[in-house]
């Protein structure tokens, strides 16, 4: 298992630059979406002041940190399709690559269906662990930490009540992972 995640990171490291890319835009969009999120006391505020200048230079800020974000998001999906293609193809190159010097007798004691199932099967569940999983990963932590931090900011004692219940949450996800580990 160690060498299968050691292997796969060598995949991903050939292509790092773009991988690089793809984090800085998910940070890009999370930090976006948080912000603008924030960004809707300010508006409701001079909503609620009468200040209809404030409240349109409050919007229109609100929609350019949303359209920003937008356009990370675009372009982390982008760069990330263009980089999970390029491991992709590395992989079933490499893939090719070691089924040509395999001696006959391989073919003969395995059945084709295994062998075509490694080259479709499995080298997508990798395309969709590298298009789903390495954006959530980074998107989840900026936006729980975010959270957290806006929270705190806005109300330090809710923040105790929200980061309680994370703990929580998280314990039993943990609880419910090694039991029902069993079952899979």
């Amino acid at each position: 298992s160690d060498v299968y995640k050691r292997q796969l990171l060598s995949y991903l490291g050939r292509h790092k630059y773009l991988l690089l890319v793809v984090a800085v835009l998910v940070t890009i969009s999370a930090l976006c979406n948080l912000l603008g999120t924030y960004m809707i006391r300010p508006v409701v505020n001079a909503l609620a002041d009468g200040g209809i200048s404030a409240l349109i230079q409050g919007v229109a800020m609100t929609a350019g940190i949303y359209l920003v974000g937008a356009l990370a998001a675009f372009g982390y999906t982008q760069t990330m399709v263009k980089a999970a293609q390029k491991v992709l193809y590395d992989i079933r190159r490499d893939l090719l690559a070691h089924l040509q010097t395999l001696p006959l007798r391989f073919f003969d004691t395995h059945r084709h269906g295994d062998i075509m199932s490694y080259f479709t099967n499995d080298v997508d569940t990798i395309s969709d662990a590298l298009n789903n999983s390495f954006a959530m990963v980074i998107q989840s932590f900026i936006q729980v930490v975010g959270t957290l931090t806006m929270l705190f900011i806005l109300n330090w004692r809710l923040t105790l009540v929200v980061a309680v219940c994370y703990l929580i949450m998280f314990l039993y996800i943990r609880y419910s992972g090694k039991r029902s580990k069993v079952y899979y």
